[in-house]
């Protein structure tokens, strides 16, 4: 049989040396719990790193962005410009191409009133409305040739229809004569051949 010896302090309480029980560190209730922190933090940490990386870099990216942005500026500039002069040159193109559209078409029509026009007949007036109509007063001394006049008219690529307004009989010095007043319309795709729409 083997005798466990047991050691009394009889020192006063005052000249006692207490041993420290450093057994608490390894106890698992307390190892675990404190490893589990130390790599919540740890990892935590390297969060931060990659959080403050990734900012970095795309600082330095928006930064490298806005001096591209400046320097392309220039070019930017010189495109809205250009684009404003193509924009007024395009304008203008099509106000030459209005013109003479527009000229073609008063040619045309020009041609059209004169070449049909009976021999008793002349044309004192035009005047364009609104609605692309045309009015066209004149004076004869052949009552018949207004008609003759009228139907020419409309077979003329100029106008798609043609009407009598008035026609008044009056004296031009001894003879008889009739003044009239037609409306004619004015065909909308007249000079228009050729033009791009």
């Amino acid at each position: 049989m083997s005798m466990k010896l047991l050691e009394i302090n009889l020192l006063p309480a005052e000249f006692r040396k207490v041993k420290t029980d450093l057994g608490w560190i390894v106890d698992r209730r307390v190892l675990w719990p404190t490893m589990l922190m130390l790599v919540t933090a740890f990892g935590a940490f390297l969060v931060y790193l990659h959080v403050r990386d990734t900012i970095s870099s795309l600082t330095d990216q928006l930064e490298t962005t806005k001096v591209e942005i400046q320097q392309g500026q220039p070019i930017l500039d010189k495109i809205t410009e250009l684009d404003k002069k193509l924009s007024i040159i395009g304008q203008k193109n099509k106000a030459l191409k209005s013109i003479q559209v527009s000229k073609k078409r008063w040619v045309i029509l020009f041609e059209n009133i004169s070449s049909v026009l009976p021999p008793n007949m002349w044309v004192l007036s035009l005047n364009e409305e609104a609605g692309d109509i045309l009015e066209i007063k004149g004076t004869t001394f052949d009552f018949s040739e207004v008609a003759e006049y009228m139907v020419s008219l409309e077979r003329q690529v100029s106008f798609t229809n043609v009407t009598l307004v008035t026609i008044l009989s009056q004296k031009v010095g001894a003879d008889d004569a009739y003044s009239f007043t037609l409306k004619c319309s004015i065909n909308p795709d007249l000079g228009m051949e050729g033009q791009a729409k």
